[in-house]
């Protein structure tokens, strides 16, 4: 859905205001007026949006509170809550940057990108991972994933499978992601890089199609400074000996080993076929690995939301 124009109009003002709102609420996550402007799928001035949290205010639609706003009524505890988060996120972003420098060590990565609650800066003390988007040379994408995945099974044993989370691949040769919508135009835009900022240039160039949904020019919230490019010698070293080992076909025998470990595993679930391929992208040239398939959980839940907004009801009841 694309939602992008001018809208001089006071109730589309608000009602993309009020979209904007909804969707943040899915994460009970409370915002200030100018990340409402950020984050909205239309174009509006911070002059507009305050004039229509007003106006929703005094319909008793939306709530408030130092700044904050959110269409939940529990505003005092979701900002309080949000204020702590943001704190965490500061102290974790480092170490997460480090822990991506470290995959970025491994065969064939080309970028790395923390992604996930961390990089729109919220934390939870116990609960947030560190997600990564990683982007690998062209036709070795499946040879990296299932050495950093086969790394990821030792972290268990020391604890430490939270710090490496890496459930979305692409590679340099498609660097353009199918799933134009609102929630992954936010979480291409919310990437933070760590490492590879010439790739990095390349896939945001080939993603455009973002400001389609985000045309006010969405900001990451926080940024880790300088993205490392290097490439160790025993890198390509490693990146030598595998290419000996005909890595065209051991890439596609380990995407259709891992296209059929995950399709039993679906099966077993009893989880609808047809949702699969959105919840488990896998292709030469992706992979993505979901299960709980929240992309189409929260779009459904925002247009929901909506829909009992225009009908005259509370939202979030």
């Amino acid at each position: 859905m694309m939602l992008s124009a001018t809208f001089h109009n006071e109730q589309e003002t608000m009602h993309y205001t009020l979209y904007t709102l909804q969707y943040y609420a899915c994460f009970r996550h409370p915002i200030t007026p100018a990340e409402i402007v950020g984050s909205s799928p239309v174009r509006l001035t911070l002059n507009e949006v305050n004039e229509a949290l007003q106006q929703l205010q005094h319909e008793c639609k939306v709530y408030t509170c130092n700044g904050y706003y959110s269409t939940l009524p529990q505003i005092d505890e979701i900002v309080a809550r949000r204020v702590k988060g943001n704190q965490l996120a500061e102290q974790l972003l480092p170490k997460a940057a480090a822990a991506g420098r470290f995959i970025a060590g491994f065969p064939f990565v080309r970028f790395v990108g923390i992604s996930g609650s961390l990089s729109k800066g919220y934390a939870e003390k116990g609960v947030t991972d560190y997600d990564f988007f990683i982007i690998t040379a062209a036709n070795r994408l499946w040879i990296c994933r299932t050495i950093l995945h086969l790394f990821k099974k030792t972290t268990f044993l020391l604890g430490m499978q939270g710090r490496f989370c890496m459930n979305y691949f692409i590679d340099s040769e498609r660097l353009r992601i199918e799933e134009e919508n609102f929630y992954t135009a936010i979480e291409i835009s919310s990437l933070v890089p760590v490492y590879g900022q010439e790739v990095y240039d390349s896939f945001t160039s080939a993603n455009k199609w973002r400001h389609n949904h985000l045309p006010n020019g969405y900001k990451p919230y926080f940024a880790t400074g300088k993205v490392n490019n290097g490439m160790p010698w025993f890198k390509k070293l490693a990146e030598a000996v595998l290419g000996v080992f005909m890595p065209g076909k051991m890439n596609t025998f380990f995407m259709r080993l891992t296209d059929k470990w995950w399709r039993r595993k679906w099966a077993r679930k009893n989880y609808p076929a047809d949702q699969y391929e959105l919840a488990f992208k896998t292709t030469l040239h992706h992979s993505k690995n979901h299960p709980a398939n929240y992309q189409k959980k929260i779009l459904d839940h925002v247009r929901h939301q909506m829909t009992k907004v225009s009908a005259g009801k509370p939202a979030n009841a």
